[in-house]
């Protein structure tokens, strides 16, 4: 069998509504080298039998049934260790592509072979009935081949700045590259995302930047990014402190980066104080301020204290989280929660 140029690796759990969908947007590709890895999570419903009946129609498609459901960074895991292609893209069973995405992505490297290329996306919101609540484009300024490591690393705030680092649905990575990382998908509920990415991009000297935005995120209302996740604030941490280990490990604690990544700590930080206002979350008010003072007396709250400052809506969440109030910053996540509830619109602009 010749070795396609590009694999792709598509999670398969519960997807029958949309995964034909995704399916042949891949397979409407202008750019034919590929090869398509559908891993079926052990899916209950029909998505498994519509897997092998693609499979059957096109060779390029192979089908992985896995023995038990381990979630889609545990399948994206599995289907690693079989790709064949030289470059590897992540595609979600409730996505979609434009037709010449892989053009697009093989024309960028033809010229410069980088480890990764990243390109822009769409998220569009739809209720649970599949009614759209509107979209939203998360794409690049401009494009850029960055050809040092120094040049990876000064972009890598710029990215988490527009929530394009974490995402593996928006990168092109070298296969071998990414193997001889040894970077994986943790078994994490929330957040697997960018721990794989950020143990990608530890060493990374060449990247490509795209300012095109053809893959469709799909966010359904009550799916996970929408739904409540007990472990939230527990893997949401994970993130800060291990962009805070990355930073330290290129030498780049500076006040303006440590600025940064303390911004995301305490937007995540009150979100996740948000949460708690949630019935769900089982927590009444006297654990809520304990929650609270527990992280005030955490040494991630000491590293990051003396750098929670700023402007405009997160610069306030910061000088109240600064002042050590537990009234203050419950009552603040508490407004969060009302608004999140009562006008969801509002809040996903200022989230």
């Amino acid at each position: 069998m010749p070795i396609p140029y590009i694999s792709i690796i598509m999670p398969v759990y519960k997807s029958e509504k949309y995964l034909k969908m995704s399916i042949e947007s891949i397979l409407r590709q202008t750019f034919t080298d590929f090869e398509l890895l559908l891993v079926d999570d052990c899916s209950p419903d029909n998505s498994g039998a519509i897997c092998d009946e693609y499979a059957k129609k096109d060779s390029r498609i192979k089908v992985l049934h896995l023995a038990q459901n381990g979630g889609a960074g545990n399948a994206r895991n599995e289907a690693m260790k079989v790709v064949a292609g030289k470059y590897l893209c992540f595609i979600d069973a409730d996505d979609y592509v434009n037709d010449d995405m892989l053009q697009k992505l093989a024309e960028a490297v033809t010229d410069y072979p980088a480890k990764v290329v990243i390109f822009g996306l769409v998220e569009e919101y739809f209720t649970e009935n599949g009614e759209p609540l509107g979209n939203h484009a998360v794409c690049y300024y401009e494009t850029k081949t960055l050809k040092t490591q120094q040049e990876v690393r000064n972009e890598v705030l710029n990215l988490e700045e527009i929530d394009f680092y974490g995402y593996p649905c928006n990168k092109m990575y070298d296969v071998e590259y990414l193997r001889s990382t040894g970077a994986f998908f943790p078994k994490m509920k929330f957040n697997e995302d960018i721990i794989f990415n950020i143990d990608f991009f530890m060493d990374v000297d060449s990247c490509i930047i795209l300012d095109i935005a053809p893959y469709h995120y799909i966010k359904h209302s009550g799916s996970t990014t929408g739904s409540f996740i007990p472990t939230y604030f527990e893997d949401i941490m994970v993130k800060i402190d291990r962009l805070y280990d990355q930073f330290k490990y290129w030498n780049m604690l500076t006040d303006e980066n440590l600025n940064f990544i303390a911004f995301r700590y305490v937007r995540y930080m009150f979100s996740a104080l948000e949460r708690n206002f949630d019935k769900r979350s089982g927590m009444n008010r006297k654990q809520r301020k304990e929650f609270l003072k527990n992280e005030f007396n955490s040494e991630r709250y000491k590293r990051f204290e003396p750098y929670l400052y700023g402007n405009q809506y997160i610069g306030i969440m910061a000088n109240i989280y600064k002042t050590k109030s537990v009234f203050l910053c419950l009552a603040f996540a508490k407004m969060i929660s009302i608004i999140k509830n009562r006008f969801p619109s509002v809040f996903r602009k200022i989230s």
